[in-house]
């Protein structure tokens, strides 16, 4: 009875023992299946890709390893020009990547963007920094300003008006809103704004609007006579005639009862200003977060026009500099 009973369990250990032993097999079996399925597959699309690749008038052969390599992080043709131009690498591809991705990527400079692509480690940088021009030193490179984008011309330290611009629209500003001239539909959209402020219980007042190239050139002159000739002083405050948003006749200074021109900027009337002044057409040109784009220190009394109350919205709501805003959407 006993030896009956061992065998019973010694038949039972041998089964299990079979039984896993078959399992193995199965498994095995399956996974040898499937690994050459799954080669199969990426080995069709690696075909598939170098098809797609060949098909391409760039595409070079001793190159195909590496548009493979770089083929998920673009599209084929960005792929082969920047491998046939040696420019992608493992270290700067990610950010290559991340500038074609950008809200604000303007295809024409692509050459550019790449040209300074190994300079950055932020894509945004980069691409804030080429749409800028600010690649290149400021007061270099200049252009003539492209005047019939009338309320969104550009005026900046690589765009200037000539020196015998002045607008034929321009108007009196009625002492009791300040002094000077200005646009006719710049002093009306003022005007509007004035009187909303005033309801809010702030007193608006333009000190300073359109300037004459002469006018200009004076002021700067005495600047820089004041900062001993000291240029790069003065260029961080005062624009070089010509460069001044104020011969546009599109931009005022304002001033608030109780305080200069100078701390505007700490009024309450400065903060209702930057909050509610693009529903009139305005945005607030030269900002501190911007001071690296626009070449000025910040200036939250200068106020400039750009006529649509979405665009002024826009920029505000963004972020973005006018200049980099006028490359990628105006220009």
């Amino acid at each position: 009875m006993k030896n009956y009973k061992k065998l019973i369990v010694i038949l039972l250990l041998l089964s299990l023992i079979l039984l896993g032993v078959v399992i193995c097999i199965i498994l095995k079996t399956n996974n040898i299946e499937t690994t050459e399925v799954q080669d199969d597959f990426v080995n069709e699309e690696v075909v598939e890709t170098t098809d797609e690749l060949k098909d391409n008038p760039d595409y070079i052969e001793a190159n195909q390893d590496e548009y493979i390599k770089y083929e998920n992080d673009l599209n084929e043709d960005k792929v082969i020009k920047l491998v046939n131009e040696d420019i992608i690498n493992d270290d700067n591809r990610d950010i290559i990547s991340e500038i074609y991705e950008c809200d604000y990527y303007v295809d024409r400079l692509e050459d550019k963007y790449l040209e300074y692509v190994d300079d950055y480690d932020n894509a945004r940088e980069l691409v804030e920094v080429v749409n800028t021009n600010r690649y290149v030193p400021l007061y270099s490179d200049i252009k003539t300003t492209d005047l019939s984008k009338n309320y969104l011309m550009l005026i900046n330290k690589y765009n200037q008006l000539p020196s015998d611009y002045e607008p034929s629209d321009l108007v009196e500003i009625e002492s009791n809103y300040g002094w000077g001239s200005t646009r006719a539909d710049v002093y009306t959209a003022f005007k509007n704004m004035a009187a909303d402020a005033l309801e809010a219980g702030y007193t608006l007042t333009i000190t300073s609007a359109y300037r004459s190239y002469d006018y200009q050139s004076g002021l700067y002159n005495k600047y820089l006579e004041l900062e001993g000739g000291n240029q790069a002083a003065v260029d961080c405050y005062s624009a070089r005639p010509g460069h001044s948003e104020h011969q546009s006749g599109l931009c005022l200074d304002l001033v608030t009862p109780g305080y200069s021109m100078d701390d505007f900027g700490l009024s309450d009337a400065s903060k209702w200003v930057d909050e509610n002044c693009y529903k009139y057409g305005f945005i607030i040109r030269y900002t501190k977060e911007k001071e690296n784009i626009t070449g000025y220190e910040a200036e939250p009394w200068q106020i400039r026009y750009v006529g649509d109350v979405d665009i002024a919205k826009y920029i505000r709501d963004t972020g973005i500099s006018f200049d980099e805003y006028y490359t990628c959407f105006v220009e």
